[in-house]
């Protein structure tokens, strides 16, 4: 009885073992069908970065920046035995993000449960789907006309950085953008003026202090 019993465990693991190993070999050839950097065995593309949190998103973006110039629109990293595939044209950000049916996170985004707690961005997909219908009226068109003045109001202190910034070969816009995101934010959907584009505010500091902590938590 034990030997058949042991017998039956075996058949059952090799069977599960082949299984496992014929999904990973169909998602490791879809994967290396994207672009990328060359890697390593084991270690990926980990040898080409320094883990330095303020500095870790920026080298994936140049990553990407080089594979763009090339012409492409998708890439692929290695980080030890996890891909990561990066997206930067608007075409396939938009299928990713407006597909209903990938809404599970990955591993990265647990780094931000502490902080951010199990809200719409990282909560689990039965939860956002429940918490999406609730806000969604909130959000609605007719409801959004009532702020134009508020958005009006950032863009055109945007546009004024904007056009100081005239003249030069090429510049950063991200974080400049990203203040007026959290100035049209804070003020339409939380009633709070925080003015980050004009002035450093407890707040905006506190952000840029705790994000790179996050990520050594």
């Amino acid at each position: 009885m034990g030997l058949i019993s042991a017998s039956l465990v075996t058949v059952v693991f090799i069977w599960i073992a082949f299984f496992v190993s014929k999904k990973l070999r169909v998602i490791l050839k879809q994967i290396n069908e994207v672009q990328g950097p060359p890697t390593w065995p084991l270690l990926g593309n980990l040898h080409q970065f320094h883990f330095k949190p303020d500095e870790f998103f920026e080298q994936a973006q140049g990553i990407a920046y080089m594979f763009q110039a090339r012409g492409e629109r998708i890439c692929r990293i290695w980080f030890g035995p996890w891909p990561w595939v990066l997206l930067y044209g608007a075409e396939e950000c938009e299928d990713i993000l407006g597909n209903n049916k990938l809404l599970d996170k990955p591993l990265q985004y647990g780094f931000l449960g502490g902080w951010i707690g199990q809200g719409l961005l990282i909560s689990e997909p039965k939860k956002w789907r429940t918490r999406r219908k609730l806000l969604t009226p909130t959000f609605h068109y007719d409801i959004l006309k009532d702020f134009v003045d508020v958005y009006n109001k950032h863009g055109r202190t945007l546009l004024r950085k904007f056009h100081a910034l005239c003249g030069d070969q090429y510049n950063d816009i991200f974080h400049m953008i990203s203040l007026c995101t959290l100035d049209v934010i804070c003020e339409a959907a939380l009633g709070t003026h925080v003015d980050a584009q004009n002035k450093s505010s407890p707040y905006l500091d506190a952000v840029c202090k705790f994000v790179p902590l996050n990520f050594l938590i």
